[in-house]
């Protein structure tokens, strides 16, 4: 059985001990958009935020950009203080084809469900700006 590569490259000290997966990618014009979470070990326990990379639409275990910098980190009280403290988990993503407005659904402190909002040409530029 051959390897499959996987979301690669220099990580961010937010995504230092580990990342993985979230919200199934979304098909763009720029490439498969993947948000993901990545896991940063502190002295007050694991962090968990999340950030996005850009996949090749044709080859995605090509990682075309992938943003140094986390999209969203626990910074509410309700992602700060749970079962699991310090936890902002996405879990599920939903575009609007017509304004290209995205819902990020996430995991806060392992205690409640959020949303988070934002636009796809905003978290590509993101990315492009920030790998």
């Amino acid at each position: 059985m051959g390897k499959t590569p996987s979301c690669h490259g220099v990580p961010g000290p937010w995504e230092s001990t580990k990342i993985g997966a979230g919200p199934i990618p979304i098909e763009t014009s720029e490439g498969w958009l993947l948000i993901y979470h990545g896991v940063l070990t502190s002295c007050n326990g694991y962090v968990y935020s999340f950030g996005a990379a850009l996949l090749d639409l044709d080859e995605p275990w090509k990682v075309l950009a992938r943003g140094k910098a986390y999209i969203l980190s626990p910074q509410k009280e309700y992602e700060l203080m749970g079962d699991v403290p310090n936890v902002t988990f996405p879990c599920a993503a939903l575009v609007d084809p017509e304004t290209n407005r995205i819902a990020i659904y996430y995991g806060a402190a392992d205690t409640s469900t959020a949303i988070a909002y934002g636009y796809v040409d905003d978290i590509i530029d993101h990315i492009k700006n920030n790998c």
